[in-house]
């Protein structure tokens, strides 16, 4: 463990990546007395009041992409970091935060500071894990990144599942006493996969209070509020986001249909916020929201985030420790958290349930309609993957390879068969993009790619889901 003197430490000596990058949201030690075996208050199936006029319900049925987010950097947000010259919420307020956990009762006085010193972004973005953007990289109004692997990177890969939970929002705020003594309920359904197929499901056993400084969590379950960025609920890391319902809880996580954590609950963080990623799947930072729902990648002005936390409790308080995932990165390690985004949920019951964006005067179609002549290919754009339909020796195939004649002119006409954010792009051998078409989103609607094959020519994907949207492409003389 590292010295509690020594917050800065706690950036350089445990990259995010090892402790999961999980460590930016306000959830992590929702579990502190909580561990499997330990004495804890908890509520009773269907505990605290009757009363369910705060209910918020959300769901995603099966069939529905499930996005899969990978470690990665994050950029940061000059309204809440500041800039190089000038930066915000670095190691001055995690300085501060440490201070006023010492104060808290035992055995969390020495608890929370630790985790804090091992988990610095719940509360801030420590200088030391900052470097500045460099002019002319694609980073929008960002003038810095966060270089630790975190869970709010830009980096996922699309799988399935289906979920439903809702949030039982029964006290206002929180209380003093121990975490698990909150009124507050959570009843969640949750089903996914990862990249690699290996099968999840969530099994969450109560809801608690996260004891962070700083934080308000409405009594571990909260709906219509706002949550992150300047709030000081929830890592700042996160844009400031209105917040339908979220909730902190802990419980087990299933793999492959055995109990994975069965040396301990694991925190389970579920929010429904307006949608933050835009229709490149990038997390917008603070100054770019809200976003329309043409800019982002369902169409949707709201989604969930389910996530599962490197964080243990135990009697003595919470502990880092990862969770046991077997989804395996390029370092060889398994992902050490989870975080599940559901960009195609309803909310069935809810603030704002029946709300909608309002629509733009001004705007482009999603696409072109092929209105005459044969296409030489066609596809159907899924996020799991290009599904040939056309002519009949790739029909059927996912991700069939196209033969072409160099030279020879092509009409390639795919149709968006699922309503999330797709294009079609060709590629070369070095990655370098030779071609590639606007963004569709609306399902159904097709669109046309006329195009000279050239020897160059080595791989068509789309640019929103390169992992599991990528085909070779054979050229011939």
């Amino acid at each position: 463990m590292a010295n509690k003197n020594d917050s800065n430490d706690g950036v350089v000596r445990r990259s995010m990546l090892a402790a999961g990058g999980a460590t930016t949201l306000g959830a992590l030690v929702g579990g502190v007395g909580a561990a499997n075996g330990s004495t804890v208050t908890r509520q009773e199936e269907g505990g605290g009041s009757a009363d369910s006029s705060r209910d918020v319900t959300v769901r995603q049925e099966s069939g529905n992409a499930v996005y899969w987010v990978l470690p990665g950097e994050r950029r940061l947000s000059p309204q809440v970091f500041g800039t190089p010259d000038a930066p915000r919420r670095g190691s001055d307020l995690l300085e501060s935060r440490i201070e006023q956990a010492k104060g808290l009762p035992e055995p969390l006085d020495e608890a929370i500071p630790q985790l804090l010193q091992d988990l610095p972004p719940l509360v801030a973005a420590p200088e030391a894990a900052r470097e500045p953007i460099e002019e002319g990289e694609s980073a929008g109004i960002a003038q810095e990144r966060f270089t630790e692997p975190t869970l709010y990177s830009d980096e996922a890969e699309v799988t399935s599942g289906a979920f439903e939970i809702t949030y039982g929002d029964r006290q206002p705020y929180d209380l003093p006493g121990k975490p698990g003594d909150t009124s507050d309920v959570v009843d969640l359904e949750a089903q996914f996969t990862d990249p690699a197929g290996n099968e999840y499901e969530l099994e969450h056993d109560h809801v608690v209070q996260p004891p962070i400084p700083g934080y308000e969590t409405g009594g571990g379950v909260l709906s219509g509020g706002w949550l992150h960025g300047i709030t000081g609920t929830g890592s700042p890391l996160f844009p400031q986001a209105y917040t339908y319902g979220a909730s902190w809880g802990v419980g087990n996580v299933h793999v492959n249909g055995e109990v994975a954590t069965e040396d301990g609950f694991r925190v389970i963080h579920f929010m429904t916020t307006q949608t933050v990623r835009d229709e490149r799947y990038r997390m917008a930072v603070d100054e770019e929201l809200p976003l329309a729902p043409d800019e982002t990648i369902a169409g949707r002005i709201h989604h969930t985030h389910g996530v599962v936390l490197p964080i243990r409790p135990t009697d003595e308080g919470p502990v880092y420790d990862p969770v046991p995932t077997a989804m395996e990165l390029p370092n060889g390690e398994t992902q050490p958290f989870i975080h599940a985004m559901w960009e195609q949920e309803e909310l069935v019951e809810g603030p704002f349930d029946d709300w909608e964006f309002p629509v733009q005067e001004e705007g482009e179609t999603d696409g072109e309609e092929t209105t005459g002549g044969e296409a030489d290919f066609q596809l159907i754009g899924e996020a799991s993957a290009w599904q040939g339909a056309a002519p009949e020796a790739i029909a059927g195939e996912e991700n069939p390879t196209l033969q072409l004649e160099a030279g020879t002119e092509y009409a390639l006409v795919w149709e968006n068969g699922d309503g999330l954010q797709h294009n079609f792009a060709i590629e070369d051998a070095n990655g370098e993009d030779l071609l590639a078409s606007e963004l569709v989103r609306e399902q159904g609607t097709t669109q046309t790619v006329s195009f000279t094959a050239t020897e160059e020519m080595s791989e068509y994907y789309c640019q929103v889901h390169p992992q599991n949207m990528r085909g070779s492409i054979e050229v011939g003389n």
